[in-house]
C-alpha cells in the first residue's frame, strides 16, 4: 500500500472507529426506547418522524455501508475475508431492496431487511468474536491462500475493527426495521 493510501487508510479507521461508538450509543438508546414502547408523547412523535423517513434512511445507511466497503477493497486494496463476504452479501441487497421500496414507497419491506440484518448480525458478531482472539466454532471459510478471518485488519481503541463496524450497521438498520413495522404494519 502506498504511504498516500496509508494515510487515507488510518484517517479513515480513526473517523470510521469514532462513528461505530457513536452508532452503538445510538442502538441502544433506540432499543431502549423501543422496549418501553414508546410510551411518552415526545418518544410517539419521533418514531412517527423515523417511520416516514425510514425507506431513505435505509437506504443511505446501506449504501454508505457498502461504499466505504468498496471504496476499502477496491481502491485501498485491502482484501475481504470469508466472513466479510458473507456480511457484505446481506449488506448489499438491502441496498437494493431499500432503493426499490423508497422508489415505489413500499412499506412492506421490514420484515424482509430485518431478516438480512440479523443474518448480517449473526454472522458480524461471530467475527468480531474471531477478531478479538477466540477459538473458532465453525472454520474460516477461505482458503490458505487468502486472507485469515480471525486476524483483523486494524484495531481500533482496542476493540473496533471492520466486523463491529457492521454489526453496529446491522444494528441499526435491525431498530429501523422495528420501528418501522411497529407504525406501519399494525
Amino acid at each position: 500500500m502506498t504511504p498516500e493510501k496509508q494515510a487515507i487508510a488510518t484517517f479513515l479507521n480513526h473517523y470510521l472507529a469514532i462513528g461505530t461508538i457513536v452508532v452503538g450509543v445510538i442502538a441502544i438508546l433506540w432499543f431502549y426506547a423501543l422496549a418501553y414502547e414508546w410510551k411518552t408523547r415526545d418518544e410517539k412523535i419521533l418514531l412517527s418522524k423515523i417511520s416516514k423517513v425510514a425507506l431513505p434512511l435505509g437506504f443511505f445507511i446501506s449504501l454508505v455501508g457498502t461504499l466505504i466497503s468498496l471504496y476499502y477493497s477496491d481502491y485501498l486494496g485491502i482484501l475481504p475475508c470469508g466472513l466479510c463476504w458473507f456480511q457484505r452479501v446481506f449488506m448489499y441487497s438491502q441496498t437494493f431492496i431499500f432503493g426499490m421500496a423508497w422508489y415505489r414507497k413500499d412499506m412492506k419491506i421490514f420484515p424482509y431487511t430485518l431478516m438480512l440484518s440479523t443474518v448480517g448480525l449473526i454472522v458480524g458478531i461471530y467475527h468480531q468474536y474471531l477478531q478479538m482472539g477466540y477459538s473458532e466454532f465453525i472454520p474460516c471459510p477461505a482458503i490458505a491462500s487468502t486472507i485469515d478471518c480471525a486476524k483483523p485488519t486494524f484495531i481500533e481503541y482496542g476493540f473496533v475493527t471492520f466486523p463491529l463496524m457492521s454489526v453496529a450497521l446491522f444494528v441499526l438498520l435491525i431498530a429501523l426495521s422495528l420501528t418501522a413495522e411497529r407504525k406501519w404494519l399494525k
